[in-house]
């Protein structure tokens, strides 16, 4: 007869447990992603039911719990006044914090409120880091916006590989430089 030495017994049963404390781990984290992508749902819809005060209110929610997707939406109602009074500079702060987070749109975001100096004083050289950091991100438009400024300071090889990306992601003003149908 074929016994586990004691040791082999509680290596065993040490194993089989954190693989059920795992799971449970797995399990617990893809019900709080399902819980947050339904309250996302549930923000947009009041949106686009032109709620936009309840819209902001939900989304406010969820960007304080660091949710990307609130994150971006709070930002672009303090951008546009809707459900809130418009501040640039609380849009451009929630961009910021989106971008941090990984956020490729608020990446561009970023990128042209600094360009344009929304919310932000106009900084040329930091608008030219989050178009590569969103374009890096495999933001199109970012990647049309970088081939652009790599075009006027005479890199043509790098402006035409991040004008085939933005191209081959559908970006309109691409396809047409590049003559791509």
């Amino acid at each position: 007869m074929n016994r586990l030495s004691p040791l082999k017994t509680l290596l065993l049963s040490v194993m089989l447990v954190t693989t059920a404390v795992a799971n449970d781990d797995v399990e617990r984290e893809q019900q709080r992603i399902a819980r947050e992508m339904i309250q996302v749902l549930n923000a947009y819809a009041v949106y686009k039911m032109g709620q936009y005060e309840e819209a902001f209110s939900r989304y406010k929610v969820l960007a304080e719990a660091g949710n990307q997707q609130g994150m971006l939406n709070v930002a672009n109602m303090y951008a546009k006044g809707l459900g809130v009074e418009q501040n640039p500079s609380l849009a451009f702060a929630w961009y910021q914090r989106s971008a941090e987070a990984g956020d490729a749109i608020s990446m561009l975001e970023l990128a042209q409120a600094y360009r344009h100096g929304q919310g932000v004083e106009a900084d040329e050289t930091r608008a030219l880091y989050w178009f590569r950091q969103a374009a890096n991100a495999g933001e199109p438009d970012a990647q049309w916006q970088l081939a652009r400024h790599l075009m006027a300071e005479g890199d043509a090889d790098e402006a035409r590989l991040w004008a085939e990306r933005a191209a081959h992601q559908g970006q309109v003003a691409a396809q047409q430089f590049l003559r791509l149908p």
